[in-house]
């Protein structure tokens, strides 16, 4: 966790202490922020038939862990609430490959993103609630793929390299798209303590996706499909800062 981060969760914190003994006096809200960690079911099945064709590594079916943070402002409607927040997060994932003595192979897959959410919150009880709303985000997906021999550390031979027209047997190619998603979630809210959140939420993320680009911002209009910011999401929040409930 960065240093800002770390001020602004003890700022929060030393404020809802503070407020707590006069939480009669303030309407019902909540004004908070902190850290997420969860886990991404991006499908990568037609990534890895690509990879494996070209003889990289391939990504595990399984998902991929993200962490991220945000903060949320609670608006109180009668007996329940509106809450506006906002995110970010993403997830990277390296993998290599030894193809022989002189030769390996990398692939780099990650996701970024940050947006805003929109959620309607139901207390269940002075501890729990439960959650139903979106999240609407833009970000970037981007795969790298290098290959490269025992001689990539030498400068001269990566400047001899840029000087001529041979073929070389170090390679990297940066693909890149930006995508806009909406991702409908519930979840459940526990108040660990009077200046302590914790959110843990299931949605899936679907959207659209521009067309991919290489390197210095060429077109690729003919890549594979298939390879996109989408799938079921799993995420658990630990927020810190104010909670005035009647």
């Amino acid at each position: 966790m960065s240093h800002k981060m770390k001020f602004f969760a003890v700022l929060l914190v030393f404020c809802g202490l503070t407020l707590n003994s006069n939480a009669q006096l303030l309407p019902s809200f909540a004004f908070a922020g902190g850290v997420t960690a969860g886990w991404h079911f991006n499908p990568v099945k037609n990534l890895n038939t690509e990879l494996k064709n070209a003889g990289f590594p391939e990504f595990s079916e399984s998902g991929f862990f993200t962490t991220g943070g945000g903060g949320f402002i609670d608006l109180p409607m009668k007996d329940n609430f509106l809450r506006i927040g906002g995110f970010g997060n993403g997830f990277t994932s390296k993998l290599t490959k030894q193809v022989n003595d002189t030769l390996k192979k990398d692939a780099n897959y990650s996701l970024g993103q940050g947006g805003i959410s929109l959620e309607y919150i139901i207390p269940i009880s002075s501890i729990f609630d439960i959650s139903f709303g979106s999240t609407f985000s833009t970000g970037t997906l981007k795969l790298e793929l290098y290959k490269y021999g025992n001689d990539l550390g030498n400068y001269s031979t990566l400047s001899n390299e840029f000087g001529t027209n041979g073929s070389s047997s170090n390679l990297a190619h940066t693909f890149k798209s930006r995508f806009y998603t909406v991702q409908p979630q519930v979840g459940i809210g526990i108040m660990l303590r009077k200046f302590m959140y914790l959110k843990i939420d299931c949605g899936y993320q679907l959207g659209a996706q521009n067309t991919w680009r290489v390197d210095n911002d060429v077109e690729v209009k003919d890549f594979p499909k298939g390879i996109e910011a989408k799938g079921l999401v799993l995420n658990v929040g630990l927020n810190f800062g104010l909670f005035i409930r009647d």
